[in-house]
């Protein structure tokens, strides 16, 4: 069975899947960012809208969003900290043969049992991996003969 896609050591079956198809609601503020992630790996901003606090996109909104999301290889998800209403975690991904790092430390506020993501606080950090590396995506394999074979050069 294929593992989560949020990296937290479970199946996707068991863990994110459910919550993405409205099966579960995510008991805790961690487990809405995990699913957030996930979202992101399989493009489903309807979910990544539904569970933002007190925001419409418009759709040049959704549209960036979708794009990024469909765009984007999305290699790990770290989480860095985390309380009942706050996740800070660094997200690893390739966009436009580009190596990036979003790390961003997110609160969520609980709405009528359900948790919502309501805004975060971005931190500009610089990426950088040494090619003999193990890669950060979780295959094994060093990051040259991973991940750096989608970099543009």
């Amino acid at each position: 069975m294929e593992q989560c896609y949020c990296k937290s050591g479970l199946k996707f079956s068991e863990c994110c899947e459910p919550v993405l198809r409205v099966l579960e609601v995510p008991e805790t503020a961690l487990a809405l960012m995990r699913s957030r992630y996930s979202a992101y790996c399989l493009g489903d901003v309807n979910y990544l809208q539904a569970t933002t606090h007190d925001h419409t996109w418009t759709d040049e909104e959704l549209k960036f969003i979708q794009d990024w999301a469909d765009n984007s290889f999305w290699q790990h998800l770290e989480i860095v900290d985390s309380s009942y209403d706050m996740v800070e975690f660094k997200a690893y991904y390739i966009f436009e043969g580009k190596q990036h790092l979003h790390h961003e430390k997110s609160t969520f506020l609980k709405v009528n049992d359900m948790w919502k993501y309501v805004d975060g606080e971005i931190y500009e950090d610089k990426v950088e991996f040494l090619r003999n590396s193990a890669c950060i995506c979780g295959s094994g394999q060093k990051y040259k003969r991973c991940c750096a074979t989608k970099i543009s050069k």
